[in-house]
């Protein structure tokens, strides 16, 4: 715990103190068009780029448009760990405390009754982490929480929905006025004045949380502006920035996912081999020294992409087109292109 507590201070401390030291140089406009290039030949549809706040690059094409509002796919996650993160300044819940608290269905159930908030957002609970509605549509989310276990809490970590719309469930159910969905809109997307729609819902109506969001990339872009200042917006603190960092911190499970976001953190390659999504999807990533350490990412499929990179001042957005993607893209290469002029 007391290593948890120091690693989220040092994340905090980042996150804070971006602007305070001397400005980082932004990537040069010929890295930026060739990383542009690189996305479009890859279906890619937008390119936005923001460094110290300001955007300094964006492109559309191949159907993109600045009023269009693109599924996040699984980009929606990170605003699960937001709210969290939210939650936890607000004092309505611990992050190690026991969703059965409010869950009150797991009580009986010895496994499920000992899975702790931070495992469902580092989907480390065992609960069944995806099932044949969850990806999009989604099942009801008291039929979430009654699914069964796969993996003892803590065991592994297991990629999907279903277990960030327990703790959506979970959380709602703390609320004493407010759905989850209002909560967060009120403590984030009305502060930041961006627009989220949840197209995709459970079979209840509730936001499926793991994967329904559609946004526009400068929308998307100002969201991890908030995020790369800490929870800082206009000036006013609007989530306490140690309580924001612990979603950079990751699991045992998997050290390059935190609380509903991708980061930059070596994972031993016994590991790597028993994740077939983060091998496939982050590993370039992971091995490649020319990406800041600093990265995080809210990432979906069709390769959507929210990077944000403290150190650099950076928020780069990236929407693809998810009926197909071409060549495959990689992150690796993508980023490799923008900080080549750089180093």
């Amino acid at each position: 715990m007391l290593a948890s507590a120091l690693l989220a201070w040092a994340w905090a401390t980042v996150l804070t103190s971006a602007d305070a030291a001397a400005d980082t140089p932004p990537p040069a406009q010929a890295a930026l068009t060739q990383a542009a290039d690189y996305s479009e030949s890859h279906r890619g549809q937008t390119i936005l780029v923001l460094h110290n706040g300001n955007v300094i690059f964006e492109r559309y094409a191949n159907g993109g448009s600045i009023e269009t509002r693109q599924m996040l796919a699984s980009g929606s996650k990170s605003f699960v760990g937001t709210a969290a993160a939210a939650a936890v300044a607000d004092g309505i819940l611990n992050l190690d405390d026991r969703a059965g608290e409010s869950l009150h269905e797991w009580q009986e159930d010895v496994e499920k009754a000992s899975i702790t908030f931070r495992q469902l957002l580092t989907l480390t609970s065992g609960l069944t982490a995806s099932s044949p509605r969850s990806a999009v549509r989604g099942q009801a989310w008291d039929e979430v929480i009654d699914l069964p276990m796969e993996f003892a809490p803590g065991e592994k970590f297991d990629y999907g929905a279903n277990q960030l719309n327990a703790f959506a469930c979970a959380l709602e159910r703390k609320l004493t006025d407010e759905s989850f969905e209002d909560y967060l809109k009120r403590r984030v997307f009305d502060v930041l004045g961006v627009t989220v729609e949840w197209r995709f819902r459970c079979a209840d109506g509730h936001p499926q949380v793991g994967g329904g969001a559609f946004m526009t990339a400068r929308d998307w872009g100002t969201f991890g502006e908030f995020i790369r200042l800490g929870g800082v917006w206009n000036g006013e603190q609007v989530i306490a920035a140690e309580p924001l960092a612990e979603c950079f911190q990751g699991s045992e499970q998997n050290p390059a996912y935190g609380l509903t976001w991708w980061l930059n953190d070596p994972v031993p390659p016994r590991l790597l081999l028993t994740i077939p999504l983060l091998r496939r999807e982050w590993s370039g990533v992971l091995a490649d020294d020319r990406i800041p350490d600093d990265l995080v990412a809210a990432a979906g499929a069709g390769k959507q992409r929210l990077y944000i990179i403290p150190s650099r001042q950076l928020v780069i957005v990236r929407h693809g087109n998810l009926r197909g993607e071409g060549p495959a893209f990689a992150d690796e290469e993508f980023l490799r292109l923008l900080f080549v002029e750089q180093d």
